[in-house]
């Protein structure tokens, strides 16, 4: 089949003709998700929502060679993707298959793929972000990473077909943004796209800043090589919480696997407790439009999840470790935890990592940016750098979630003080 490069007339068109998922006279509707302001980052992917007038739906992927926001050439962006994407949501749906939406259609000449429609849910970023309970997430959360990283790696694998997994999920080319956002400071995309050149000049001076240590670049680079060559399991790769859909039931499904490689156990944890910790800060600058103590219980409610997803994480990995894993592994608890303690600190490094790269980097971050005023979206995002900065370099002083929700509450607290102060 020749390449199509659909759009939101032609993927009605490609989906009568090319798959079975609805009737061939049905009359078809289409969203193109990313134009609405509650849709996620949007940044990367061209996705569809298709629906009949029965209220059927599915979602359409296609990968192109630019990331949506893009221009055309921007970027190491491989069309081939989707395919290992759809490979992978088929691999962590036979473990999850209650977050994972179902693959319906593959279509690797065309690079793209149909998938089940989470249609009653949101994106967790922007519940959060509204202040909204949401019970029961974060112990999702955390059984979701233990059981996938866990029956994805070589304690519960035979070593062959875990090589193989290693060898099908490299995906070179998209790690590879990962590898220079995360780590090094000669990353950023020079994009000649106006979107992402309206960054406050501000903010991003301040991402810059930290650059400039010696000792923190140092030990970006050890978190770097642990990036690259560290292959322990199956990592979603991109987990934020634009990523993860939750529904008024306290259901939750997890998308947009395209990054996805064979990588440490600690990154996506990492990757994932960052977002968290913007909402943390994001509600000390609401109590104008909310009162003071909706912001401070719900600040304790984000500090809450952090524990609960970290927690449930550990509690789920020893108890499939103790049950599923080789017989060369099960009755070595020691080294069980040992992997667990080795895990906590790499992960303290990464969620350090996430802040620097996002907070100071081009790429706007909701968060922040919805905060009514700029001198606070500025001031959240200093807090957030400098406590970054101390999780890099003291990360294996951090051995609980306990103490990482400590360090998250004496940095805030340390930092507001001495504004006071100097504030008179």
């Amino acid at each position: 089949m020749a390449y199509q490069d659909l759009n939101a007339d032609s993927v009605k068109t490609y989906l009568l003709e090319n798959t079975h998922l609805f009737s061939k006279n049905a009359r078809l509707q289409v969203y193109e998700i990313g134009d609405g302001e509650d849709d996620g980052d949007g940044y990367v992917n061209f996705l569809y929502r298709v629906w009949d007038e029965k209220g059927k739906s599915v979602i359409v992927k296609q990968a192109k060679t630019y990331y949506r926001a893009f221009e055309e050439g921007v970027g190491p962006f491989v069309r081939e993707r989707n395919f290992l994407e759809a490979k992978n949501m088929d691999i962590r749906h036979a473990i999850n298959p209650r977050w994972i939406p179902k693959i319906y259609h593959v279509d690797r000449d065309n690079h793209l793929y149909v998938c089940e429609d989470k249609k009653d849910y949101k994106v967790l970023r922007f519940e959060l972000m509204r202040g909204m309970p949401l019970p029961h997430i974060a112990k999702q959360l955390g059984t979701f990473l233990a059981r996938n990283h866990f029956y994805t790696s070589e304690y519960y694998l035979d070593a062959t077909v875990f090589k193989e997994l290693q060898s099908t999920f490299m995906n070179p080319q998209m790690r590879l943004v990962f590898e220079y956002a995360l780590f090094l400071p000669e990353s950023a995309i020079d994009t000649g796209n106006e979107r992402f050149l309206e960054s406050d000049p501000q903010r991003v001076a301040m991402g810059q800043a930290p650059w400039q240590n010696e000792a923190l670049r140092v030990e970006l680079l050890k978190l770097r090589q642990l990036h690259m060559h560290c292959a322990q399991c199956l990592v979603h790769g991109d987990l934020h919480t634009s990523n993860v859909l939750v529904s008024e039931d306290n259901r939750m499904a997890v998308i947009d696997m395209e990054y996805a490689y064979m990588g440490p156990f600690s990154s996506d944890m990492g990757y994932l407790i960052g977002s968290y910790f913007y909402e943390y800060l994001r509600w000390f600058y609401l109590e104008t439009a909310y009162g003071k103590e909706f912001c401070a219980r719900y600040r304790e409610k984000v500090l809450a999840d952090i524990r609960s997803i970290i927690d449930t994480y550990s509690d789920v990995f020893s108890e499939v470790w103790d049950r599923d894993a080789k017989s060369m592994y099960r009755k070595y608890t020691d080294l069980r935890d040992w992997v667990m303690t080795n895990y906590m600190s790499e992960m303290v490094g990464y969620i350090g990592c996430q802040i620097l790269s996002r907070v100071g980097g081009l790429v706007p971050l909701p968060d922040f940016d919805t905060l009514p005023d700029q001198a606070d979206q500025l001031d959240a995002s200093r807090l957030a750098l400098n406590t970054a900065y101390y999780l890099i370099l003291h990360r294996e002083e951090i051995g609980s979630s306990t103490q990482l929700t400590d360090v998250f509450q004496r940095m805030a607290r340390q930092y507001r003080q001495v504004k006071k102060v100097v504030m008179g």
